[in-house]
């Protein structure tokens, strides 16, 4: 059987050809990433698999641990000693990683935690998609600390939201997520090449600090962000350790210091709030529809939107590729503008709708929710419409 010849491309432009999970892990390589640690977990484990075949290249540590929680706490080690560190896993094994990442926010270090998701709860459906650890993730870690969760749509975000969450975690000395799911990490793209003028690796020797003496590591500032010296590396001690502390780092049971120290620790929140991804809108403020998404859904959503613009429909979307802290001051005047606003989302329960809800008071009108292990498409967002009799 002859097939057809597709005709030559005149001058083609550069592509990369990758899928999520390369993307974030060029993506740490570009901010410094210098300690990786997993155990392997689909859909997350070709991030280690392609940091492990540049390891000698990039001069970086890949270890594969014997579980999860010897991952993440050897990243929080890597991570105080001044190794820029990342760790990656799924629902079931982030659910062991959990009492690390109270230790990072504890401790103060920088750490960047991704969490591929996949259908649960317990071994689930390993090889599909799903939406369904938002909720998990947000709360994850008993206690209050700050933290950033980053929910990439494209495998262009994949790439430079990693970037972004290692200068995230080691400006506001906090655990920061990448929330992605196995439809983006698995699934390939061609991409223009990435722009690496201007990126550059997190400071690893932290020179340009300032500090009273005797040297504090947790001393109490303004913006609650402490001076971070490394162990070794001067002639000041540093003391760190799971249990509340003074602002030398040394353990204590004084109330009124344990006061002050949560307190000092939530002030991180509002430097992270100042760097917050706005929602990306597009179309009519005053739409008669609002297509509401985040995550990996972001292309499913905005070409049902045009199938829809192309039917006469005033429809407009809002996607949010970091879904916590919000910017509860942006984008509430996107949900007043619309007469329907409809959230569109990879699990049962519209946890983002809801979170939605609960930091800003807005609610969406109707919710399109796929649980089945499989991607929302165009198809199913317009067949769900009908449903609705929007469509």
């Amino acid at each position: 059987l002859a097939l057809p010849k597709l005709p030559k491309i005149a001058d083609p432009p550069p592509r990369l050809i990758l899928h999520g999970n390369e993307a974030i892990a060029l993506g740490a390589i570009s901010a410094g990433l210098k300690f990786y640690a997993f155990y392997p977990m689909t859909p997350s484990t070709s991030i280690g698999l392609t940091l492990a075949r540049l390891a000698t290249e990039m001069e970086l540590v890949v270890e594969q641990a014997e579980d999860e929680i010897a991952a993440i706490n050897m990243a929080i080690g890597a991570a105080f000693a001044g190794a820029p560190s990342m760790v990656g896993t799924s629902g079931g094994g982030f659910a062991l990683m959990v009492e690390g990442v109270s230790l990072a926010g504890m401790t103060e270090t920088p750490l960047v935690i991704v969490v591929a998701q996949r259908p649960g709860p317990a071994t689930g459906l390993p090889t599909r998609t799903e939406q369904g650890d938002l909720n998990f993730v947000l709360h994850a870690g008993h206690g209050e600390f700050p933290r950033a969760i980053l929910a990439p749509a494209t495998v262009e975000e994949c790439f430079y939201l990693t970037y972004k969450a290692f200068h995230l975690a080691e400006k506001f000395q906090s655990p920061v997520f990448i929330l992605t799911d196995q439809f983006l990490a698995d699934s390939y793209r061609a991409v223009e090449p990435f722009t690496l003028e201007g990126l550059t690796p997190v400071s690893l020797l932290l020179k340009d600090q300032s500090y009273s003496l005797p040297y504090r590591r947790f001393a109490f500032t303004e913006n609650g962000v402490s001076p971070r010296l490394l162990p070794g590396l001067s002639e000041h001690l540093v003391v760190a350790g799971s249990d509340e502390h003074t602002e030398d780092g040394h353990l204590t049971e004084d109330l009124e210091v344990r006061q002050k120290m949560v307190e000092k620790r939530l002030r991180k929140m509002a430097g992270i709030k100042r760097e917050i991804i706005l929602p990306h809108f597009e179309g009519e403020e005053k739409a008669d529809l609002l297509l509401l998404s985040w995550g990996s859904t972001k292309g499913a959503v905005t070409e049902a939107a045009e199938i829809l613009r192309a039917a006469g429909q005033k429809v407009s979307t809002l996607h949010f590729s970091q879904v916590w802290p919000l910017p509860t001051d942006h984008f509430p005047k996107y949900f007043l503008g619309a007469k329907k606003i409809i959230s569109i989302e990879g699990n049962a329960t519209g946890q983002f709708a809801s979170l939605l809800r609960r930091e800003s008071g807005l609610a969406v009108s109707q919710k399109i929710s796929r649980y089945d292990g499989l991607p929302i498409t165009p198809d199913y967002i317009l067949r769900k419409l009908g449903e609705m009799n929007l469509w």
